[in-house]
């Protein structure tokens, strides 16, 4: 009689214990994947926010007064130019930049604010940015649903309230 050979091979049983290590690794990692792209998005926006206050102030320098509209051609028909050219192809108003839209609505000669809501609340941003005049980026937790900021938020220095 021949002996008997060991067989070679992973059982069932550790298998299922190394796609289970798998699954509980992948279900720790993902979100704070996901977090980070929303931590990334929110960064942009404040510095995007930042840059579009620099250009609408250099706007009012010239031209005395605050744009009464996002111009499309606002940069490439002035001069000297202002602004990113990222906020150029389309306008600021309801530009999508980085999971974040722009809004621009000027109040007077002396005031206007640049809101920017997350496109989809919790996915591509969990808080509302929005600057003006005075050029302090200020948030809020969620989405602000009214196109004027809302009066208890705070600078980006401090912890954010609530939106509503």
């Amino acid at each position: 009689m021949k002996p008997q050979r060991a067989e070679r091979g992973f059982t069932l049983v550790e298998i299922m214990i190394v796609v289970a290590i798998i699954a509980l690794l992948a279900a720790i990692a993902i979100p704070n994947v996901l977090r980070g792209r929303t931590t990334a998005n929110e960064s942009a926006v404040i510095g995007n926010l930042r840059a579009l206050v620099s250009s609408v102030e250099m706007y009012r320098s010239v031209y005395q007064s605050y744009p009464t509209i996002w111009q499309t051609d606002m940069y490439t028909n002035a001069n000297p130019p202002f602004g990113p050219p990222s906020f150029n192809v389309a306008g600021l108003n309801g530009d999508v930049i980085q999971g974040y839209e722009y809004t621009y609505t000027r109040g007077s000669d002396t005031e206007y604010d640049i809101n920017s809501n997350p496109l989809t609340l919790g996915r591509t941003g969990t808080r509302t940015f929005w600057a003006s005049e005075d050029g302090v980026v200020r948030h809020c937790s969620g989405e602000n649903t009214t196109a004027a900021p809302v009066p208890a938020a705070v600078s980006i220095d401090q912890a954010p309230v609530n939106c509503s």
